[in-house]
């Protein structure tokens, strides 16, 4: 018995019950419209043969076809009380729709062969193997019996009968005996080849069909299991990603304003990464109380192994940069180290700028990086292009180069990744340097926090629907000088 319960079972797991549930209760639905359907193809029947379209008995015709309305009223009844909600209901369905089918076919015979095939194929839309090949062992059985009953209302197909001459095309209904034995054929080995040659090969197409059936009962059932496992995978995987961008996140600085003690100087940055995590970076910190160091930078790559070279890179340039030295020589010492061990031949291009804080002078050096934008108080931001080396982790015993600015009052400075005039909408069309030029603009002299909006707001506004290539990395200073 248990052996029994164990074919029937559907194998549900916590992740998969509800999806299993769900399929009954449409499998059900779609077997309440193929219920009407049939019923709908009975009662055309029933009046083509009142009409005198089909030449079967009237009083056969009437009892079968008022039978076949009864049962399929039971389902349909039940399906509606119960709303379709009970995955018991899928037995009464096909069963009862498995005997009105049966009374058709007796009604009609040869002529709705394939109708038997129906409770089998909507059994398999169940996902319960041992289901179908119930359904399909009584749909053959009743197949059989169909059959097998025809002959005692009367009907012999002789088109299965091998002796008679070549184009006979007869169907004996009526006085069955007198007229077959008026062609000079016995009568029981009538019955019998139009057994063995009508209907065992009809069984035999029939047993394909359900095995079919039972293939894609057992099919649809794995696939929800193997969408569950696949799905608890991916939810571990996102979990971990989940981890990996706080880490990120906590990598670079994110609490504003970042220094709220200090009047000299208003700094706002902003990440938006194209997976869950990505290679951009930015940074600031004070090296001591007269010095403020910028690091903006993007990796080669996306994803994890950006971001894992990411976090190795920042740690780098913040480690040395608090050592002491120019950019040039920190961006040296740090290419010198990367290509030392960089096995994954990925690499960074990084712009790293320290800002004394009292004269507003910048010594900044530019590893292959994006232009920054400067903008003088009054006017409006304007490229700075700057001398560009090599990127960091390109090419081992690299020397880069510094280069000077000074920042006055009111001045702001913008630094930013190549995300932001590579950002394209659904043409293909990139935002470019002029409309990020435009962005910033729009609000020169506003606070950085509110620039790095207009910026994000001008490049979501122009990308429309496309989806998000490059991580998107922005970090704007306004330098206010000595508030004294």
């Amino acid at each position: 018995m248990k052996k029994i319960r164990d074919f029937f079972k559907v194998y549900e797991s916590p992740e998969t019950a509800a999806v299993f549930e769900q399929n009954e209760y449409d499998s059900n639905r779609l077997s309440l419209w193929v219920i009407f359907v049939c019923a709908g193809i009975l009662v055309t029947a029933w009046i083509l043969n009142m009409v005198g379209i089909f030449t079967v008995a009237k009083y056969r015709m009437t009892i079968l076809a008022i039978l076949g309305l009864l049962e399929f009223g039971v389902p349909v009844v039940l399906y509606f009380v119960f709303k379709g909600k009970k995955r018991w209901l899928k037995y009464v369905m096909i069963i009862m729709l498995l005997f009105a089918c049966t009374q058709l076919f007796i009604i009609l015979n040869h002529n709705v062969i394939l109708i038997m095939i129906l409770p089998v194929l909507l059994s398999s839309r169940y996902f319960s193997k041992g289901f179908t090949v119930m359904i399909a062992t009584l749909s053959v059985l009743s197949l059989a019996f169909a059959s097998i009953l025809t002959v005692f209302y009367g009907i012999i197909d002789l088109n299965f009968y091998p002796k008679l001459p070549d184009g006979t095309d007869i169907m004996i209904e009526n006085g069955l005996r007198s007229s077959v034995v008026a062609l000079g054929i016995d009568p029981s080995k009538a019955a019998v080849s139009m057994v063995v040659n009508g209907l065992l090969p009809r069984l035999l197409v029939f047993t394909v069909i359900a095995f079919i059936a039972v293939y894609i009962a057992k099919h649809g059932h794995d696939m929800v299991l193997e969408q569950a496992e696949i799905s608890r995978a991916s939810a571990g995987v996102k979990a971990e990603l989940n981890t990996a961008t706080q880490i990120q996140n906590s990598m670079v600085p994110n609490i504003f304003p970042a220094f709220p003690e200090r009047k000299e100087f208003d700094v706002y940055a902003a990440m938006y990464t194209a997976k869950e995590v990505g290679g951009d970076f930015y940074d600031f910190f004070l090296i001591d109380e007269k010095h403020l160091a910028m690091v903006m930078a993007d990796v080669s790559g996306k994803g994890v192994p950006a971001a894992l070279f990411m976090m190795a890179s920042k740690i780098l340039i913040g480690d040395r940069t608090i050592m002491g030295g120019t950019p040039a020589e920190i961006l040296t010492f740090v290419n010198d180290r990367i290509c030392s061990s960089n096995q994954a031949d990925m690499f960074v291009t990084v712009w790293l700028g320290i800002l004394d804080i009292e004269t507003g002078k910048v010594i900044a050096s530019n590893a292959g990086h994006e232009y920054p934008a400067i903008r003088r108080n009054g006017g409006k931001f304007e490229l700075m292009k700057d001398k560009h080396g090599f990127v960091v982790g390109g090419m081992a015993g690299l020397k880069y180069k510094d280069y000077e600015f000074t920042l006055r009052e009111g001045d702001s400075l913008f630094l930013y990744t190549d995300g932001v005039p590579e950002a394209n909408n659904a043409d293909k069309e990139l935002f470019g340097v002029e409309r990020m030029l435009d962005a910033l603009n729009l609000n020169a002299e506003a606070k950085p926090e509110e620039i790095l909006k207009n910026v994000n707001s001008e490049v979501n506004r122009f990308v429309g629907d496309a989806v998000q290539f490059d991580d998107l990395t922005m970090l704007c200073l306004k330098f206010h000088g000595d508030s004294d």
